[in-house]
């Protein structure tokens, strides 16, 4: 199944041109930028979504992957393209890979660093259908100038819940990737979030 599905074409040129984008979200929390990932990832991997697995995972960096995300193709071509072990527990993983139903899971159980070293804690990459939203979060932090309104992209309350506690404990705590098809959009931990129309 391998040979069925696509890669970076220019493994160092794709991933370069990736990883700007994937600062450029990071560094301005909330902001959706567009992906053209340019490869054909086996469904119900996102193309957006493997592209970041491609350009942040390596043989160093064990990744999680939701159950639905398990299938064969899958675990063959992440294996393949980015050489990352593939883990059974949550905290044990530098990357997990989340749907919308274990996105608050994930984060609960993700390995959150510690005071000495909190840059090897866990970064989330959430597959979401849509960042259209009837709910929208206000966020404030560094990268944002005033505040940015962003929605809650479908997730259950307690996964934003969750979110406010992962700042709350910064510089530990998660930094989380959302993608859909051909979008991402970031959240450091050090973003603050409250819902929109609340104190």
């Amino acid at each position: 199944m391998i040979e069925a599905v696509s890669g970076f074409a220019d493994q160092a040129l794709d991933s370069a041109r990736a990883f700007r984008l994937m600062l450029d979200a990071m560094a301005r929390p909330g902001l959706i930028v567009p992906m053209q990932a340019g490869l054909d990832a086996p469904s119900p991997l996102l193309p957006t979504a493997a592209t970041i697995c491609m350009t942040l995972c390596d043989y160093d960096t064990p990744l999680w992957l939701d159950e639905a995300y398990r299938t064969p193709q899958v675990l063959d071509y992440l294996r393949f393209h980015s050489g990352a072990p593939i883990v059974e527990e949550i905290s044990a993983a530098s990357f997990l890979l989340c749907s919308e139903a274990s996105a608050a899971l994930a984060l609960a159980s993700a390995n959150r660093g510690t005071a000495e070293y909190p840059d090897i804690s866990a970064t989330l990459i959430v597959q979401i259908a849509s960042f259209a939203s009837d709910q929208r979060l206000i966020l404030k932090g560094p990268g944002i100038d005033g505040a940015r309104a962003f929605g809650t992209c479908g997730l259950e309350q307690h996964f934003w819940d969750l979110m406010e506690d992962n700042h709350a404990i910064f510089p530990l705590g998660s930094d989380v990737f959302f993608a859909t098809s051909a979008e991402i959009a970031g959240l450091p931990r050090s973003t603050r979030m409250r819902r929109e129309g609340t104190d």
